[in-house]
Formats: structure tokens, C-alpha cells, sequence
């Protein structure tokens, strides 16, 4: 079984064991991989698909959620591999294939595209998988674009070239985040039932585009209904808003479901954004997101509102553990911001770069440059080390619930200090929640 090309090698198992560690530990609160009884058994041809919204985040989280002994390959964009040819080296090490595209890399570099195509089949047929995303492109709202037929004409090709001898599969995922920005938030894939393209070869071989399209309905259809497409994108605003708001809270312990496990979030949330298709009042919801904008606050800040006491205690708490958080800031604070310059380019990219800067940069280079100044200048080897390690873990982890502690508290100073403004928003707010919970209760009539 070790001798199969799609067996990893020991190199890269421990490459991928150190990137799930910080992605899984670090970067997110929970990960949650469901369905992977979907996935085909190891060794069998299969074509990965999904929805494409966070960037590197989404193939990187597919890569996880897979047997750590086998060695996926993705499909990524092909401007990734005009940095230089060290990188490239290390993309095609990790399983990265570039795929050109006529409105981003331009009309000359489509011919490329035959390559990374024969080596794809090639890889599927040895038994590996093949990520890839048929929107060909990230978005940067919860919807699904459309499909482009490459991939699918990708895998009766392979099929073909095989003298259709095998089942080639294709597998529907989903993914889905709490927050696409938040550091130690939660996300989730979702696997569907494989799509087998067996049953479809026969029609191939008289009607190859009407297989190709018949297929392509299957996938889709799962992926939609895996994840949160949003297709009101004129309220696309609004809609995100209410079902993070505390009446989406609410909503989804109404219908016996834990809004802090986010499978059940997600179930709710397609639920109320397809009650909300009739809503006509959405000036009303957009006046509320800017008032609370403007006043610095999230709509389940109010829902868990403290008092004056706990408040200050909370406060007078964070001040004695303060000396201890700005020590923990190191080297914490250049992983965690080293996004900011690419926001201005695509922010898309923000947890992308919080996650690959100090996995292949950050982390390395602070453990051994930390361990060498505080050896060769103080001889404080072991204490350097010790040091160090915790600062991969778990020390990040007491920095970031700090910061979220403070930024709870921050806000709760501002709903006590804003008292008659937010007994005004508060009124509003009830207001609103009842109509829009009556219009749903009436539409389930």
C-alpha cells in the first residue's frame, strides 16, 4: 500500500501535522469537518468542488480535513506563480497546479493551461484527489457564482483517457465561516455524496456537452444546498446583519438549534434568509446596522449586556493582567497583523496571510532568532526554548481572549455610557424583531 502514488511522503505528512496544528489551534476556535464518510476510499479518482469565497483558507481547510498519509493536488490561480521560481518549486511540492485565466493572466498564458490539464488527469488516475473550484474565482459575500464546465469536462477527459475502465467521481463540499475576518472564530466543511460519472459515459461518448451539463446540475445543486448562498445581493447587507443580530440568535434557539455550534447556525440562517425573500421593509433593518456602526457596537453586544458592577470588575481585571498580555503581544502581534497592508488589495486575503506568513515566515524565523539573540548575548538556551514554545502555544490563545475580553468590555462601556441612545435603539430594535417575527410565523402558516 506504501508503494501508491498517491501516498504521501514523510516530509509533507509533517508539514501538513504543523499547519493543522496552527490552523485548527490558532487561527480557529473550532473546525468542524462533517460528512467525511463521503469522501472515497483512498486511492479511487475524485475531483473535489466547492464554493469559493475566503481565499487560501478554503483549499488549505480541504487539505486538513483529509487523511493526513495522502497528497491532494489543487488547482490555484496562476498569477501565484509568477513570484519566482524557488516558490514555485514549493507550490508544486505542496500539490499547487496553476490555472491561467483570460481575464486575469491574459489570452497568452491559456495554452499553459495543457499542461497543468495532463498533469492533472495523471494524478487523478494514480489515485489522487483534485481540488478545485468551478467558480474560478474567490467572491467576497456568502453566494454562489456561477459554474465554469472545466472541471467537469476535466473529469470525463480523464475518464476517457483511462478507456472509461474506472469510475471517476466528482464530490460536492461546502465551506463555511463564522466570520471571514475574525482571528479564533469558527468554520466548517461539509462533504455531500459523491457524484458518480459512470452512469453518465455512455451519453459522453453521442452528447459529451449535455453529460457535461447534467453532471454539473448534480454538483451544484449540493453545493447550494450545503452552504449559505445569499442571492439578494442588493440587501446582502441587511440580511448578514439580522442573522447575526440577536434576533438571529434568538431565531435559532426558537427552532431547538445552539447558535454557538455552527452546523446548527448555518441551518438557521438559510432558513431566515429564505423567510426574509418577501420582506420589504429593509430601510428599517439598514437604519438600525448604521446607527449601531456608528456607535461602535455588534446588535449581540446588547443581547449580552453586563452592569455597571461586572463591567468595572471586568475592567479593574484586565488592568492587573495587562503587563502580562503586552508580553504575550510577542511575537503574537506581527502574526496576527501582518494582513494589514494586503487588505487595501483584497481583503478577501486577510486570514490567508495570517495564517501562511507565520507558518512558512513568522514562526520559524521568531523561534530561532529569539532562541539565538537570548543564548548567544544572556546563555538562556533552555529558557529561550521553553519561551518560544509557549509561544506558539498556548500563549497566542491567552492573547487572543484577552483581546476579545477587552473588546466586550469596550463595548459594554459604550452601551452604559449611551444609555438614552440605546434605550432609543433598544425600542426600535423590539419594534422591528416583532414585525419581522411575525411576518416569518405567518409565512409558516
Amino acid at each position: 500500500m506504501e508503494n501508491q502514488k498517491y501516498i504521501a511522503g514523510y516530509g509533507y505528512r509533517l508539514f501538513k501535522c504543523y499547519v493543522r496544528f496552527l490552523n485548527e489551534h490558532l487561527l480557529y476556535r473550532h473546525t468542524y469537518y462533517l460528512d467525511r464518510s463521503n469522501i472515497p476510499t483512498k486511492g479511487e479518482p475524485c475531483l473535489i468542488v466547492a464554493n469559493h469565497q475566503n481565499c487560501a483558507n478554503d483549499p488549505l481547510n480541504l487539505l486538513l480535513s483529509l487523511e493526513n498519509d495522502t497528497h491532494p493536488y489543487v488547482i490555484a490561480r496562476g498569477d501565484a506563480f509568477s513570484l519566482s521560481k524557488a516558490l514555485n518549486k514549493f507550490f508544486a511540492w505542496l500539490g499547487m497546479l496553476p490555472a491561467f485565466r483570460l481575464k486575469y493572466e491574459g489570452a497568452d498564458s491559456l495554452p499553459k493551461n495543457e499542461e497543468t490539464l495532463r498533469i492533472a488527469s495523471e494524478k487523478l488516475l494514480e489515485g489522487n484527489r483534485l481540488i478545485l473550484y468551478p467558480e474560478g474565482i474567490h467572491y467576497d459575500k456568502r453566494w454562489l457564482g456561477e459554474f465554469s464546465l472545466g472541471y467537469v469536462r476535466l473529469a470525463f477527459q480523464t475518464a476517457e483517457k483511462d478507456g472509461f475502465q474506472r469510475d471517476i467521481k466528482i464530490l460536492p463540499t461546502a465551506n463555511h465561516y463564522e466570520d471571514y475576518f475574525m482571528v479564533y472564530g469558527d468554520m466548517m466543511i461539509r462533504y455531500g455524496k459523491p457524484v458518480s460519472l459512470a452512469p453518465f459515459y455512455d451519453l459522453y461518448k453521442t452528447k459529451p456537452r449535455t453529460a457535461q451539463r447534467e453532471v454539473d446540475k448534480l454538483v451544484r445543486a449540493q453545493v447550494e444546498d450545503m452552504m449559505l448562498d445569499i442571492r439578494d445581493l442588493d440587501h446582502y447587507d441587511e440580511l448578514d446583519w439580522l442573522r447575526n443580530s440577536e434576533f438571529g440568535v434568538r431565531y435559532c434557539r426558537e427552532q431547538g438549534k445552539n447558535p454557538n455550534y455552527l452546523p446548527d447556525k448555518l441551518i438557521t440562517d438559510k432558513q431566515l434568509v429564505a423567510a426574509m425573500k418577501d420582506w420589504i421593509g429593509w430601510d428599517a433593518i439598514r437604519e438600525l446596522r448604521l446607527i449601531e456602526e456608528r456607535l461602535g457596537i455588534n446588535d449581540t453586544d446588547l443581547l449580552y449586556a453586563k452592569g455597571w458592577g461586572i463591567t468595572l470588575l471586568s475592567l479593574l481585571a484586565q488592568i492587573v493582567l495587562l503587563p502580562l498580555w503586552i508580553l504575550t503581544l510577542y511575537p503574537n502581534i506581527f502574526h496576527y497583523n501582518v494582513n494589514i497592508p494586503f487588505r487595501k488589495i483584497d481583503k478577501m486575503f486577510t486570514n490567508s496571510w495570517r495564517l501562511i506568513i507565520p507558518v512558512v515566515v513568522g514562526v520559524p524565523f521568531f523561534f530561532i532568532a529569539t532562541v539565538l539573540v537570548c543564548g548567544l548575548i544572556w546563555g538562556l538556551w533552555w529558557q529561550s526554548i521553553v519561551w518560544m514554545l509557549l509561544t506558539i502555544y498556548p500563549l497566542p490563545i491567552f492573547t487572543l481572549r484577552e483581546w476579545k475580553w477587552m473588546q466586550r468590555t469596550w463595548h459594554n462601556l459604550k452601551i452604559l455610557c449611551y444609555r438614552s441612545r440605546i434605550e432609543k435603539l433598544n425600542k426600535k430594535r423590539a419594534s422591528l424583531f416583532e414585525i419581522i417575527y411575525k411576518m416569518i410565523q405567518k409565512t409558516k402558516q
